[in-house]
């Protein structure tokens, strides 16, 4: 699969995009498997095979394999913060409510009585289905914990339960946006479609591993036909106001960024939540829980 750069102008800079979408985990991993040629002019070592794993975890044939869906380092912890936080989320139940009508399929007696014109009940309509599009920046900085990153997983597979509860349906993407002098890399993964459960064990590795972004992603990055010195330092995070105009992002696009500006802690699961949906203003498209009261607190 060979990448040809898109150039474009951003505030009258040029730059040259390289840009890699997998439509599944499938997807990335087949990609990989065929051991995709590395641009060892720019690459001469390659990180994602060398970088030790206290840094970037199980070597990069493991990192592969997990794309089935297998990654359970932490898993367990994960599961189990996710479902405390699920025990303060309001349920909506999808009902169709019976309304006093002009025409309808069993009378209305009181409405009859008072000579009204509404005389009968009928079935209100179901809630259209809407969509939305839901994005998640993988890249964190050197200093981000393992429990923010961790927390951040929790909070959007949290939301994407939330939307849909209240019939929202949701697109979600993981992606790395990173950039070198005028040369920008984007790779991103479809997680979920709408009308597709939510699965949390295939979410958790590409949200919340290590491996993901330090092995597969940088060896996603290895094989791109870059002409600057993406070696040295493999890039640096992409400016959000560069990252809107890359990826289709608009007013009824969530994007979900790095835990550190995301506000996030990593300690108290309920106090981050609240953090998270401050920060993603989402008051006006659901209705929220308020985290902060199922906190508890010593006496």
């Amino acid at each position: 699969m060979k990448v040809k750069p898109v150039r474009i102008s951003i505030n009258e800079k040029k730059y040259s995009i390289y840009r890699m979408d997998f439509h599944s985990l499938t997807e990335l991993e087949l990609f990989l498997e065929h051991e995709p040629a590395v641009n060892h002019s720019i690459f001469p070592t390659q990180k994602s095979i060398v970088m030790p794993e206290e840094f970037a975890g199980e070597p990069l044939e493991n990192a592969i394999r997990y794309c089935h869906g297998g990654y359970g380092n932490g898993f367990d912890l994960f599961l189990k913060a996710k479902k405390d936080l699920e025990y303060a989320n309001i349920r909506y139940e999808s009902f169709r409510r019976s309304i006093p009508s002009v025409v309808g399929s069993r009378p209305h007696v009181p409405n009859f009585v008072a000579g009204t014109p509404k005389t009968m009940y009928r079935l209100d309509r179901v809630k259209e289905v809407k969509f939305i599009d839901l994005y998640i920046n993988l890249v964190y900085s050197g200093s981000t914990t393992q429990e923010q990153i961790i927390n951040r997983g929790i909070l959007t597979l949290n939301l994407i339960s939330l939307f849909e509860q209240q019939k929202i349906a949701v697109n979600l993407y993981a992606f790395e946006a990173s950039y070198l002098e005028s040369e920008i890399f984007i790779a991103d993964i479809k997680l979920k479609k709408p009308g597709q459960p939510l699965n949390t064990g295939k979410c958790y590795y590409p949200l919340c591993g290590k491996e993901f972004i330090r092995r597969l992603l940088a060896r996603v990055k290895e094989s791109m036909p870059f002409n600057q010195n993406w070696g040295r330092g493999y890039g640096s995070v992409l400016p959000y106001d560069l990252l809107k105009k890359c990826i289709k992002i608009n007013d009824d696009t969530i994007l979900i960024r790095s835990p550190l500006e995301m506000g996030l802690k990593g300690k108290n699961i309920y106090e981050d939540a609240d953090i998270f949906f401050e920060q993603l203003n989402l008051s006006k498209k659901i209705q929220l829980p308020k985290y902060r009261e199922h906190i508890i607190t010593d006496e």
